[in-house]
């Protein structure tokens, strides 16, 4: 069992004051007494113990919730009384891990461990309940939370304190009190459910007074949530409309005036000087020196130059928005703004904006960029400064003191916390992902410091961002084709996301330049499958052009996408290639290429991919490029052969093997053509090192005037493919002599078939595969 905390002298915290921002605070009975009324600021906050560089929260996360109070002036004879903070654990969503009350540094560091039980230590869990107690202060007694009412609470006495050297000037007490909690898991807690932490409080007397004083915090809304991390893929637009688009705008002077959207109140805005922005106050600056100055390099601490750093220890930095190295930022004065905020023991909010106009739905990113900036901010437990000789460094070297720890909430709950910001000198982007829910238009953003007081917690921010996670999009074969009049074209987008949301799609052409779109056909339901080795889903859309003329050179085509029927019919909320669209380039080839292509299949011998094909009407000079990919979009010709070129034969067939070793999934088109570039391309063949035994490798879906698919099978034979309407019956018949390997086949002339569902079903050697389509 531990005793009662000890009447001795100890260091509870560093808190940055006017000179070095730094102290050393002792809770006790001092030699001297300060004969001030005591003032008392308060704070509540939460970290992700199982997310250290930053996440969102998820079953079985462990949290260490943090309760600071700071006290600062008084006297042994007028002080706070009957100190003592209550919690209470929501046991339903949550589990206390055992034997883990404790009072830590601001710091984070451990300062004294507590038992559960109630004894003489003065903290106290009754595990049943889930109440919490810590008595505070000096003469503080055993803790029961089973005790009622403010004389028999065993609460100490607390007040600013006295100081030995080696100290620095200043006159408050802090004191952090811990415990964890951990997030039960299934069916208790579940994605996408928000769970409480109730809000506690600090409560106390003023000297003889009898009224209770409570800090009065408010309960926290935790939202449980996938963690995805940040878009990998392409991010939209911002929708932070307000201070400058979230980069906070640009101008000559070294401060700018206060945000609007910005750092509510209690922070308050300051211009830059010698030791502003202060404790709980903002600042917004192109240069974040105390005198202007841009030079990045003057000494820390002392030294010429040294006054130019705010406290003489801040970084002299600039802003973000636009750097060629995103993690160095812009040198100072080079024009932008950011934001640097002296966070204090208050858990403040830091911006908070309403944003309207979104898509439902729809995957966002919600992110910014923040730079620790103060390197030499801590205090060691002797109580010297990080800039005074004989400082003895934190956990690796850290000199930084607190560390900043931001919470990003939407709508009032708490969706992701950034972890501690070390310093390193870079800026850094956190962030997360989440969907909006069927219907929702708008929310409210908000930041959120959540470290426990000063002593460092120093930070900038800038380029904060709401931005929708945009698919790639990559049309083939090219974005400009050439095609012979009087041939049809057959157009392919290839549509990846790290999300699968985007799978309704429609084709749209423009005969004005892209000015005027009209929808071709109807809106198109596609599932995406992943793909593990790029790490997202991906589908294929294809449309094929109606027989072209002359007339249709210059004229664009282009894929929209939707996460809902009514996003994709949605300006705002659809999503396309802005930077590409197809454009037509139709030439008079002087007829059009006789030479058909049969079949074309594929297999995998001593680990390489083998080729073979059967074209017939061979009846002029023809070349076969052979054209591999790795990502089913970028192709690039590997050998050139030449055909028999009038060879009187009805057919002719030709076989190639790519000298590369097939590691992963590859894929595969012939183009035919002519020596003067008539000519058109096979379909995409797709080759793995294991294929299948027998199964689909991709169907065309949904199909349209033909239904086109690829099977692999280990043996050869004759294979029987089926198409099945909703009642049952057979509209569609045909078999095929297929080899082992990838065999590429077909359904003709289904455009006489009504639109609705399909089974298409193959049988081979006794097996059978079925695969769900659509007719349009």
């Amino acid at each position: 069992m531990k005793t009662a905390l000890p009447s001795i002298l100890f260091r509870v915290s560093c808190r940055k004051v006017r000179l070095l921002h730094c102290f050393l605070a002792f809770c006790i009975l001092p030699a001297m007494e300060v004969a001030a009324q005591p003032t008392v600021t308060t704070g509540k906050s939460f970290i992700n113990l199982s997310r250290p560089n930053g996440g969102t929260f998820l079953p079985g996360d462990i949290i260490e919730v943090r309760a600071t109070i700071a006290v600062s002036g008084g006297s042994s004879s007028n002080r706070l009384n009957s100190v003592r903070y209550n919690d209470t654990i929501n046991l339903t969503k949550f589990e206390y891990i055992s034997n883990s009350l404790q009072m830590i540094s601001n710091e984070g560091l451990v300062q004294y461990s507590y038992t559960d039980a109630s004894d003489t230590d003065s903290a106290n869990i009754d595990k049943m309940t889930g109440r919490i107690r810590f008595n505070i202060g000096n003469g503080a007694g055993a803790a029961n939370v089973a005790m009622q009412g403010i004389g028999n609470t065993n609460g100490g006495g607390l007040w600013g304190g006295n100081y030995f050297p080696p100290s620095f000037w200043g006159s408050t007490c802090i004191r952090v009190y811990a415990y964890r909690i951990k997030i039960k898991s299934s069916p208790s807690v579940s994605i996408d459910e928000s769970v409480r932490l109730p809000a506690g409080n600090f409560r106390y007397l003023k000297g003889s007074g009898s009224t209770i004083f409570s800090s009065n915090f408010t309960p926290y809304s935790i939202k449980i949530a996938p963690d995805y991390g940040l878009c990998s893929n392409a991010i939209g637009s911002n929708a932070i409309v307000g201070e400058y688009g979230g980069t906070f705008g640009s101008g000559s002077a070294q401060n700018r005036a206060g945000g609007t959207t910005f750092v509510p109140l209690p922070y308050t805005f300051k211009n830059f000087g010698t030791g502003t922005p202060n404790d709980n106050f903002y600042g917004l600056a192109n240069t974040t020196s105390a005198d202007g100055t841009t030079n990045p390099n003057v000494p820390y601490s002392s030294g010429t130059g040294s006054n130019s750093r705010v406290f003489t220890v801040w970084d002299i930095i600039g802003d973000h928005t636009g750097a060629a190295d995103p993690y160095a930022g812009n040198n100072p004065g080079s024009g932008g703004y950011t934001v640097v905020v002296n966070a204090s023991y208050e858990t403040n909010l830091a911006f908070s904006q309403t944003i309207t106009g979104l898509c439902e739905e729809t995957y966002y990113e919600f992110s910014a960029w923040f730079r620790n900036v103060c390197r030499r901010c801590g205090c060691d437990p002797s109580g010297k400064g990080a800039t005074v000789s004989g400082y003895t460094p934190g956990p690796g070297n850290d000199s930084s003191g607190v560390r900043p720890n931001l919470s990003f909430q939407i709508d009032g709950e708490d969706y992701y916390t950034s972890g501690n910001i070390p310093y390193t000198g870079l800026w850094v982007k956190k962030g997360f992902v989440f969907k909006t829910r069927a219907g929702q238009t708008s929310m409210t953003v908000t930041i959120r410091n959540n470290a426990p007081g000063g002593g460092g917690n120093d930070w900038a921010i800038d380029d904060i961002g709401v931005a929708t996670c945009l698919p790639n999009m990559k049309y083939s074969p090219t974005i400009t084709p050439t095609v012979c009049q009087g041939n049809p074209l057959k157009l392919t987008d290839t549509i990846r996301s790290y999300f699968n949301n985007y799978r309704y799609h429609q084709w749209q052409s423009s005969d004005d330049g892209g000015v005027n779109w009209t929808n071709l056909g109807t809106i198109r339901d596609s599932t995406p499958s992943f793909n593990a080795e790029l790490n997202m889903w991906e589908y294929w859309s294809s449309y094929t052009t109606p027989i072209t003329t002359v007339a249709d050179n210059g004229k664009k085509f282009r894929l929209i996408l939707g996460t809902s029927t009514g996003n994709l019919s949605s300006e705002a909320c659809r999503s396309t290639d802005l930077m590409n669209s197809v454009t037509l380039n139709v030439i008079d080839c002087g007829g059009v290429l006789a030479t058909k292509l049969l079949s074309f299949n594929g297999s995998v011998r001593s680990g390489k991919s083998t080729l073979k094909w059967t074209v017939t009407n061979e009846d002029e000079p023809i070349f076969y490029d052979v054209q591999r990919s790795y990502d089913g979009t970028n192709f690039v010709t590997i050998s050139t052969l030449n055909g028999y070129g009038g060879n009187a034969a009805e057919q002719h067939s030709y076989s190639y093997t790519d000298p590369n070793d097939l590691t992963r999934k590859t894929y595969y088109r012939i183009n035919l053509r002519t020596a003067d570039n008539r000519g058109s391309y096979s379909r995409v063949l797709e080759l793995t090192s294991q294929p299948a035994t027998f199964a689909f490798v991709s169907v065309i879906n949904p199909f349209g005037r033909e239904l086109f698919f690829d099977i692999s099978t280990e043996r050869g034979g004759i294979a029987k493919a089926e198409l099945i309407d909703n009642m049952g019956s057979v509209v569609k018949r045909k078999s095929f002599d297929v080899r082992d390997g990838v065999n590429q086949l077909s359904l003709d002339d289904t455009n006489i078939l009504p639109s609705g569902i399909y089974i298409l079903r193959v049988e081979l050697s006794g097996m059978m595969i079925y695969k769900r389509v659509m007719k349009q």
